[in-house]
């Protein structure tokens, strides 16, 4: 048997109240090894920065006690920053956030476009909103792009054994539409009206699969049928861009790749062991 602890790699389920929309893991599997990171922080923004952060002291709390840290999820950046590091780069001043954020709301994305390509050479077209502002403040304070700021990247683990296991993409269609029912079932919406409750909630949390359907039902702006439709539609557009994202990726020489079984195939195990025993 493998020594291991767990520690969570998936952005949504470090967030208290989203035990059931997140899909944590239950009591009984956090009984079986002990897990770090799932379900400790409040209604508070919380970025791949502080997960970082918070990583490194768990790594070598865990590796004192002569054990394997094994980071499980999710969420495909989180894993990114692991293994390649993060750039870092000066602060954004309130003031130019703001005067970013105002340009947006009041003369929109094409007017925030043309002012940022007089600073790149190239077209760029940010995928969301929150980019192109953040790209647009950086610029107009430090008359630069953010490009050339970047710090060099250090890894937080060096060699780590990268374990994808995947599944058809129409079994994850019918698992998401399993799922989301299933979570209903279980209390999410009792869940989201609670968080709804609190009056403010954090932009990090708004990316949990469901949570913007399923408030906009809370807040009779939806039916539940409907939010449920929608929730699904969405996570299954995810899903496909996550298939699109994952075979992108080669993080490293041990990348491991196995096709979801009810049991692992007998090569794959044999190729962890080498890894863990070397």
């Amino acid at each position: 048997l493998i020594d291991i602890e767990v520690i969570n790699a998936d952005s949504i389920q470090v967030y208290k109240h989203l035990k059931i929309l997140s899909n944590r893991p239950t009591e009984q599997e956090l009984n079986i090894v002990p897990h770090h990171l799932y379900g400790h922080v409040n209604n508070k923004e919380y970025s791949v920065n502080h997960w970082i952060d918070e990583v490194k002291q768990v790594i070598k709390n865990i590796q004192s006690r002569n054990k394997i840290p094994v980071f499980v999820g999710g969420t495909g950046f989180y894993i990114q920053s692991l293994i390649e590091g993060l750039s870092t780069m000066p602060s954004i001043s309130h003031k130019f956030k703001k005067h970013a954020e105002d340009l947006f709301l009041e003369k929109g994305p094409d007017h925030c476009l043309n002012i940022l390509e007089k600073y790149y050479k190239e077209k760029i077209f940010p995928k969301d909103k929150q980019r192109l502002i953040n790209r647009l403040a950086f610029c107009l304070e430090y008359n630069d792009i953010m490009e050339n700021h970047y710090s060099e990247k250090t890894p937080v683990t060096l060699n780590p054994l990268v374990i994808q296991v995947v599944k058809p993409k129409r079994d994850l269609y019918e698992l998401a539409e399993t799922r989301f029912h299933k979570m209903i079932k279980e209390g999410a919406l009792d869940e989201v009206k609670k968080l709804h409750e609190s009056k403010k909630i954090s932009k990090t949390l708004y990316k949990a699969h469901g949570l913007p359907e399923l408030l906009a039902c809370v807040r009779n702006k939806m039916s539940l049928e409907d939010a449920i439709y929608d929730g699904i539609h969405n996570t299954k557009r995810y899903i496909k861009r996550q298939f699109t994202w994952w075979n992108n990726q080669k993080f490293s020489n041990l990348n491991l790749r196995i096709n979801y079984k009810k049991s692992f195939p007998k090569d794959s195990i044999e190729n962890i062991s080498i890894y863990l025993n070397k």
